[in-house]
């Protein structure tokens, strides 16, 4: 099981946003599950902008954070909006299309190499 952490900068721990995280984020925890290893981990930071007058939203951030065993460095991807909700749902997708990139950049180097290795997407099927 993957480590899962929220934090949140610039306001008050939400629990209605922790629950809609924890709903939303399934797809990125199936893919770490399917991974081999210890150090696995999705970190959340949701941020407010202290800067905007109170009582106005202006530009919030949401900052995902994925780690597997593997790469060196976790794949970190932002995204800036008025709705966190929404913002993080675009983030997610995002934090998909950048690991499936990832993946199949890695194939291919593995198919240059001779070591031919079945597709993520074929094994995944197979499951």
């Amino acid at each position: 099981m993957a480590n899962f952490k929220i934090k949140f900068i610039n306001f008050d721990k939400s629990e209605a946003l922790e629950v809609y995280a924890h709903k939303h984020i399934g797809s990125l925890e199936r893919r770490l599950d399917l991974r081999a290893g210890q150090n696995k981990s999705i970190e959340i930071h949701f941020k407010l902008d202290a800067k905007a007058p109170y009582g106005t939203v202006k530009n919030n951030e949401v900052m995902i954070s994925y780690k597997y065993p593997g790469i060196a460095k976790p794949f970190i991807v932002k995204k800036k909006g008025t709705d966190l909700r929404a913002v993080l749902l675009d983030a997610i997708k995002t934090t998909e299309t950048v690991i499936q990139r990832a993946s199949e950049k890695k194939e291919s180097g593995r198919n240059m190499l001779g070591k031919n290795k079945k597709s993520v997407r074929v094994m995944q099927r197979s499951l």
